[in-house]
């Protein structure tokens, strides 16, 4: 053995101390037989039970005769990752090794490494990768990371369905994720949109399977999906493309039924007739640079709207330093509304821009979204609580809807919160300051 020195001398924390004995023989008890070449990693037995009862088990209880533990399914660098975060309580995260990494956590029950993992790739999440997140954390069954891939799909299914990577990834979901995704009632895009991406993923499936890719088999692949795709409430044209491309995929019965549905809405038919949930707000400045965040999940004809009520607020805070350039707001169709608009801050004091609406956009039914513009835009310090109000409004409904508590966007999370006596504003627009 290499005489190290003095180490605990020099060494100031007890993490650097622990530290200083990964992958070193000076006092290891034990060995990792790591990866197909099986390199031997040393190990000190005191830490590894110390961080997971499973290791507790096998190292103290068990004692087998020769302290060695195979670890075939994992590269050495990621091992060293998960020993990094024994010895230490930290890990220096990568995206290549993170689900690996997550993985050991896993087996060996370590809920603090695993929440660790999670929340780095909940970081990371975005559009473009998200349905890839979903399937890795589907095969390792996080149901932790399971339920964040969900939400960011849930509220971004539009965006991803548009993404250039859509033919890679949808159609390597495994089956249990397709359904739970075509089963969602909040998904904001089209149905045809849908309908494209799950056949995307019948036609691998039919090749998984080695099956002839046709019609008929893709649908037997698909088995009760087919009946969460709500072809009743396509329009004709959106319907008629998809016959058009999957002749045979419905019977000549499923397809006389649908077609009168949309004339007899009494008629009787076995897939799903309820339209998904409306998205809230779809932004109308995205052009400019400026987003949108909405602070409910989403305004339906299911939902009871107050035509009465001249106090909207809520209470903002933001992970970034960003401009608020206005709010959108509900109103009947037609009605013009007024009101006074004010942005306070504990430490500023008030701020009371001009306020006009700018654009409005059909709801549904007599309702409409109306888009109110500052003249002169808001600037928002991160980590600072801001409370915006509109009051002694005219025409301006109030949604009977619970505000959500935090939205994570891809590079910025929001907090909100309902004033107690005050409808909440339902969505804000803003835009990042670099």
């Amino acid at each position: 053995m290499t005489f190290l020195g003095n180490w605990q001398k020099t060494t100031k924390s007890l993490e650097e101390r622990f530290g200083h004995l990964l992958g070193k023989e000076l006092m290891a008890d034990m060995t990792f037989l790591v990866g197909s070449n099986e390199t031997r990693i040393p190990g000190h037995r005191l830490i590894l039970a110390a961080n997971s009862h499973d290791f507790y088990n096998v190292l103290y209880r068990l004692r087998p005769d020769r302290m060695e533990l195979r670890i075939e399914d994992v590269s050495v660098g990621v091992f060293l990752k998960f020993l990094e975060y024994c010895y230490t309580g930290h890990v220096h995260l990568e995206m290549d090794k993170v689900f690996d990494v997550l993985k050991l956590a896993m087996r060996y029950e370590m809920r603090h490494l695993e929440g660790t993992c999670v929340n780095f790739v909940v970081r990371h999440m975005k559009t473009t990768n998200c349905l890839r997140f979903l399937k890795k954390s589907w095969d390792l069954n996080c149901l932790r990371l399971i339920h964040k891939c969900q939400e960011h799909l849930a509220e971004n299914i539009g965006e991803v369905l548009s993404n250039k990577r859509v033919p890679i990834d949808f159609p390597e979901l495994p089956h249990g994720a397709v359904k739970w995704i075509v089963e969602l009632e909040t998904l904001q895009c089209d149905e045809k949109s849908l309908f494209d991406a799950v056949m995307m993923w019948s036609r691998r499936e039919c090749s998984r399977c080695d099956l002839p890719m046709t019609p008929q088999n893709m649908r037997t692949v698909l088995g009760d999906i087919i009946y969460q795709i709500r072809f009743p409430t396509m329009t004709t044209q959106e319907f008629a493309e998809c016959n058009k491309m999957y002749p045979e995929l419905l019977s000549a019965d499923e397809m006389t039924k649908i077609m009168v549905f949309s004339t007899v809405p009494a008629a009787k038919v076995r897939f799903n007739v309820n339209p998904r949930l409306e998205a809230t707000f779809t932004s109308l400045y995205t052009d400019n640079g400026v987003q949108e965040v909405a602070t409910i999940r989403r305004i339906t004809k299911a939902h009871r709207v107050f035509d009465d009520h001249n106090r909207h607020g809520i209470r903002l805070t933001s992970s970034r330093r960003i401009d608020v350039y206005g709010f959108g707001i509900v109103v009947k169709e037609g009605k013009s509304i007024y009101g006074k608009c004010s942005m306070w801050d504990p430490e500023y004091g008030f701020h009371f821009p001009d306020v006009k609406p700018d654009v409005r956009r059909k709801l549904w039914e007599n309702y409409e979204i109306v888009y109110v513009i500052f003249k002169h835009s808001l600037t928002l310090e991160p980590s600072t609580s801001y409370e915006l109000s509109f009051f002694n409004c005219a025409n301006v409904c109030c949604v009977d809807e619970i505000v959500r508590e935090s939205v994570r966007k891809e590079e910025i999370t929001f907090h909100f919160e309902k004033f107690q006596d005050f409808a909440a504003i339902p969505a804000i627009l803003y835009r990042i300051l670099r």
